[in-house]
């Protein structure tokens, strides 16, 4: 992109400023969770269609997507997430705790003042806004009846699109994710995240009234504790440079306390900085599971399901990322080395995509947290929006030679099918049966 052109974009972007503050609070103001982001989807479809655009409607259900530019040309997709969070605190019971209102605020600010000034012509790139749904792995009661109503496949947003071919051609992934202010940290660049599995073990016991005769009964609960146990005990065996996390809870544990409960629930995420290490995690989280019911002889039943794929953020576009927040913020309050041990979808997408994020603050509190909010919308839209438009005009800089390059020199983890594949496995039930039952 031609100076000037980046200064008129720029321009333009900071002329919508008040729009863009308007349409964060609308989005905050209107929280769904994932899959069923309607009304967030509506006024999406009514922003981008203000611009001239007939945008793509129910992607994965509740996605949109508009585009700009020649479709020859390399693309340059602007990702946002759309679902909130669960709250028992909230009126209306959900929240943008994670701020993905900020997410498309951002991201359509950015692709408004592309569209509003003929830059991605300019740029000679194919300029893909998208808001993909069901980010947060929550509310699994409703997506696993989606799924056997045959409605998603996956229990993401992200992966249902990748399974749909959204990402089977080659394109350049921009993503940005609000944080909390801290002392010395304005911004995050290309830091990673681990990957996750979900597991389910139900521990099945033989009732016994708990007072007279407990040595009829096989104690479910005692089984579970016991696999707790075994699971904290191998927490020494994990590999440092892993990132391994596993934190279980008790789901249920007995029905009256004078019977020896016969049923028990164990649920964990087991998190890992790979694919790898995190197999291996779970090959010993279900010995300890299993390990439990054997000292007990009681049943066991593990249920697995896939979540999501470490991020491992593409160097070269993680560099051109942070040169344009060095333009924007004062290189000591940008952290370079930034790794989270949590998870987001957006780690699938890079197994496939050369993929980058910013993570930027101008908000109280922490993600998460009932007491996040944005406390500086300047710091919180704008000038995310500001350092992504300037890693769009790099991308597009000398003819579109650094999106190239970039491309180029990109290896995906998985082919789509192999992916695919990966995820279908971690869908499975193991059965163990109880020695004492």
């Amino acid at each position: 992109m031609e100076h000037t052109i980046l200064d008129r974009a720029l321009a333009r972007l900071n002329h919508n400023s008040d729009w863009l503050y308007a349409l964060a609070e609308k989005l905050w103001d209107s929280p769904e969770l994932g899959f069923f982001e309607f009304k967030t989807a509506d006024i999406l479809v009514s922003e981008l269609e203000a611009l001239g655009l007939s945008p793509r409607t129910g992607i994965a259900r509740t996605g949109v997507a508009a585009e700009l530019g020649a479709k020859d040309d390399p693309k340059v997709l602007l990702l946002a997430d759309m679902d909130a969070l669960p709250s028992q605190t909230t009126p209306g019971g959900n929240v943008h705790a994670c701020g993905h209102h900020a997410q498309m605020a951002v991201m359509l600010g950015l692709f408004r003042a592309l569209a509003e000034t003929g830059a991605a012509e300019a740029l000679g790139l194919r300029i893909v806004f998208a808001a993909s749904p069901a980010e947060e792995y929550v509310d699994l009661g409703r997506r696993l009846e989606l799924r056997r109503d045959k409605e998603i496949v996956y229990l993401s947003g992200k992966q249902e699109m990748i399974r749909l071919g959204f990402f089977d051609t080659p394109q350049l992934v921009i993503k940005y994710h609000s944080m909390g202010d801290a002392p010395d940290r304005v911004a995050t660049v290309n830091g990673g995240m681990n990957g996750f599995m979900a597991k389910r073990a139900e521990f099945i016991g033989r009732a016994a009234h708990a007072g007279a005769h407990p040595e009829k009964g096989v104690n479910a609960l005692s089984a579970a504790s016991l696999a707790l146990q075994a699971i904290h005990a191998q927490r020494e065996s994990f590999v440092e440079n892993d990132h391994i996390r596993v934190h279980p809870i008790l789901t249920q544990g007995g029905a009256v306390v004078n019977s020896v409960p016969d049923r028990a629930v164990l649920e964990t995420y087991i998190r890992g900085a790979s694919h790898e290490a995190l197999l291996a995690a779970a090959a010993r989280v279900d010995r300890a599971l299993r390990a439990g019911a054997l000292a007990l002889g009681a049943g066991l039943r593990i249920v697995n399901s896939p979540g999501y794929q470490a991020f491992d953020p593409d160097p070269g576009l993680g560099a051109l990322l942070g040169e344009a927040a060095a333009a924007v913020v004062d290189n000591k309050n940008i952290d370079f080395n930034y790794r989270s041990y949590a998870s987001d979808d957006i780690g699938d997408v890079a197994c496939l995509q050369p993929t980058c994020q910013l993570r930027f603050s101008g908000f109280n509190g922490e993600i998460h947290s009932a007491g996040f909010a944005v406390k500086e919308p300047g710091r919180a839209y704008l000038k995310p929006a500001e350092i992504l438009l300037r890693t769009v005009a790099a991308l597009g800089a000398d003819d579109g030679a650094a999106a190239k390059r970039v491309l180029k020199a990109f290896t995906p983890r998985f082919s789509v099918s192999g992916y695919r594949a990966s995820l279908d496995r971690l869908f499975s039930t193991l059965e163990y049966p109880g020695e004492a039952l």
